[in-house]
């Protein structure tokens, strides 16, 4: 009874387990299909298939001409995932030595062995990516698919790879600031929305580890980037860069800047950015000086308070009334200084054309000392302190003092009147002096003229007028005379000396450290804008040196000349422009001379004469010979002393400096003499004089 009670036991609690097994099985069951569905199947398809971001093609950067600033080329990271099950172990022995023959002779990257051990361990090894190579080209990678063992399939040969683009800039370092980047600085970031394009989305679902489409068609399509064609002319760019470089080098300035830009329309034609680069001694693209950096301008804002005063209407520019005296002037415990004394009384226009500090604040305080308010609201109805609300971003806000400010003081009227306790960017000063030329326009600068979309249709951007009118057209007319004496009879007369078309501008000079106290030498900020041709204005031009030790310290003798090669070198290419010039120039006295073979271009061209010419940046000898003026290439040896004689002192200098001469200078003008006759042995450090005339 016992035994058979027992074995009942047994079954019963069998049966019952076998029923509680099943219930959890049904349990189970229900709870995965109808509360957890959504959660398994998420699970499924982020394993299987995936919802997957393919990127738009960025659109290309282009120059005004076409040329291509900045592009994104394709590249690929190749590899084997040697777990593929496709792949055949005899097949991949067959084939390993001759895939490795082909992978150095492509890559170089490892020897032909190297390729064949490493391969065969990784195989062993079981590795999912072996690297074959990165960085390669389409080309190079539709070559490597026919490599021995690849040319089998993905599948097959375990291929992998990655897609990724690289963005290139053609012109490598030049204009590489202005053109930037896409996050978020330069025309690369201004234009960022246009270029950028968006981004499609593909279904894909996971096969043999390798991800392919569900079907044919994407969730989104993607749009490609729009062209952007800026308003940079590089031609224009190169020639501001390698003149500000030259200059900078020649100075041995920190930095400094150069803008080119259309007076009309504001179109940017070139914007040059130099830094020092203390680790190598050579100057690069860096920070954006032209529109990041406000500071105090110097001499360049008399311009401005030459307005302020002409819109009295009571000024007389020729009037010999404004006492200089030594060129000191006592302004409660401080005193203004001219760097050139006088000893005597001078106009108006003189005081503007020799830059006089102590001449410039006489008049404004005459004007405007018991109204400095009326004197900075002046300032601000010339647009000096609104920002010009550039596409770059970055670009620093204008700073002039109020009466109402705390840090206003009896100097503040004084000091702003010629240069300090002031801050504008080059580029505001420029907008500023662009208005002039362009009789009172005030127009934003632009750096685009129009952007094409993946349809081809052109969208164009029209020139920005920010004030029709700064001041009065009687005081612009005046303005641009004073500019105009600037060049040819005040500070600016001799860096422009010779020039057969007219320039209007103004020097600055702009001691940086004074507020360093027992500072012992001082530090300059140089800077020369204007406009040219100056009676029929088409490009304005602005330089900026900061803290050159050499060579000079004004603004004559650092800007003005990177300005000069800049204009001369825009005539050269502005064909408009030329034939304008030789329309005005029926004659003009043109000797046997030496210097650029670019030059001797536009000298000829000007005179409507054949040449034989051509572009380059050589020295060469010219002579009219027949009617036409031809060249020779001068004698430029390692071992031989050149002949210099008619070019400037700096071509000269450039020239000795690099054979390894020690130049003497004296004089002023062209070469006449030198010391060391053409064609003698060069002996490094030998001094060699040469007389200007």
């Amino acid at each position: 009874m016992d035994s058979k009670t027992n074995i009942l036991k047994r079954v019963y609690f069998f049966f019952f387990g076998l029923v509680a097994f099943g219930v959890l099985i049904l349990l189970a069951t229900i709870n995965i299909q109808f509360l957890k569905t959504d959660k398994v199947v998420e699970n499924v398809k982020t394993t299987t298939v995936k919802k997957r971001t393919f990127p738009a093609k960025r659109g290309d950067l282009y120059a005004k001409d076409g040329s291509l600033l900045a592009t994104s080329l394709t590249y690929y990271e190749v590899g084997l995932d040697l777990t593929s099950p496709a792949i055949v172990e005899d097949t991949l022995n067959k084939y390993v030595k001759s895939l490795s023959d082909s992978l150095e002779a492509l890559t170089g990257i490892k020897s032909s062995n190297e390729y064949y051990k490493d391969i065969l361990e990784a195989y062993k090894d079981s590795v999912r990516w072996y690297l074959l190579s990165r960085g390669l080209n389409y080309p190079d990678f539709q070559k490597l698919k026919t490599f021995p063992f690849i040319n089998q399939g993905r599948l097959k040969s375990g291929l992998a790879y990655r897609k990724y683009t690289k963005r290139k800039k053609p012109f490598g370092v030049l204009a590489s600031r202005t053109i930037g980047s896409r996050a978020p600085f330069g025309l690369e970031g201004a234009y960022d929305a246009y270029l950028m394009g968006v981004d499609g989305e593909q279904l894909q679902r996971r096969k043999s580890n390798v991800w392919v489409p569900v079907n044919n068609s994407n969730i989104k399509e993607s749009i490609d980037g729009s062209d952007v064609y800026s308003t940079i002319d590089i031609n224009i760019q190169e020639v501001a860069e390698n003149a500000l470089k030259d200059q900078l080098f020649y100075n041995k300035a920190d930095y400094g800047c150069a803008v080119v830009m259309e007076v009309e329309t504001g179109k940017v034609r070139a914007i040059a950015n130099l830094l020092i680069d203390t680790a190598t001694g050579e100057f690069t693209e860096a920070r954006n000086f032209a529109v990041a950096d406000a500071e105090e301008p110097g001499s360049t804002i008399k311009l401005a308070s030459f307005m302020a005063v002409l819109e009295k209407k009571q000024l007389d520019l020729d009037d010999k009334n404004i006492k200089i005296g030594n060129g000191k002037y006592k302004v409660y415990d401080r005193v203004v200084k001219d760097s050139h004394v006088t000893n005597s009384k001078l106009s108006a226009r003189e005081v503007f054309e020799r830059s006089s500090n102590v001449g410039t604040v006489k008049l404004v305080e005459k004007y405007y000392k018991k109204n400095p308010e009326e004197y900075i609201e002046r300032l601000y109805s010339f647009g000096l302190l609104d920002k010009l609300n550039l596409d770059i971003i970055g670009e620093a806000d204008p700073m002039i003092k109020s009466p109402s400010d705390e840090d206003w003081y009896g100097t503040t009227l004084a000091w702003t009147s010629h240069g300090y306790e002031s801050k504008l960017t080059p580029l505001q000063i420029l907008a500023f002096y662009n208005s002039v030329a362009n009789n009172g326009k005030l127009v934003k600068p632009i750096f685009i003229e129009k952007i094409i979309n993946q349809d081809k249709k052109e969208t164009l951007f029209s020139p920005h007028i920010i004030k029709s009118s700064i001041c009065s057209k009687e005081s612009i007319e005046k303005l641009q005379g004073l500019l105009e004496g600037v060049v040819s009879n005040g500070t600016a007369k001799r860096p422009f000396k010779g020039s057969l078309y007219k320039v209007a501008g103004k020097t600055g000079t702009a001691v940086t450290n004074y507020s360093d106290s027992g500072i012992k030498k001082k530090k300059y900020r140089s800077s020369f804008v204007g406009y040219f041709p100056a009676d029929n204005p088409r490009y304005s031009c602005i330089v900026v040196v900061t803290n050159p030790r050499e060579n000079g310290i004004y603004g004559s003798s650092t800007a003005a000349p990177v300005f000069r090669k800049i204009s001369d070198r825009v005539f050269a290419l502005d064909k408009e422009l030329r034939t304008e010039l030789a329309s005005k120039n029926t004659s003009v006295d043109v000797r046997s001379k030496n210097g650029r073979e670019n030059e001797i271009v536009t000298v000829a061209e000007n005179l409507n004469m054949v040449t034989d010419a051509g572009e380059s940046n050589k020295y060469v000898s010219a002579k009219i010979i027949k009617n036409k003026m031809r060249v020779k290439p001068l004698k430029e040896a390692i071992e031989n002393v050149p002949n210099v004689k008619g070019l400037t002192a700096k071509d000269a200098l450039y020239i000795l400096e690099g054979k390894g001469l020690k130049v003497i200078i004296s004089g002023k003008g062209r070469v006449l003499k030198q010391s060391l006759p053409p064609g003698s042995k060069v002996i490094k450090g030998k001094p060699i004089e040469i007389i200007l005339g």
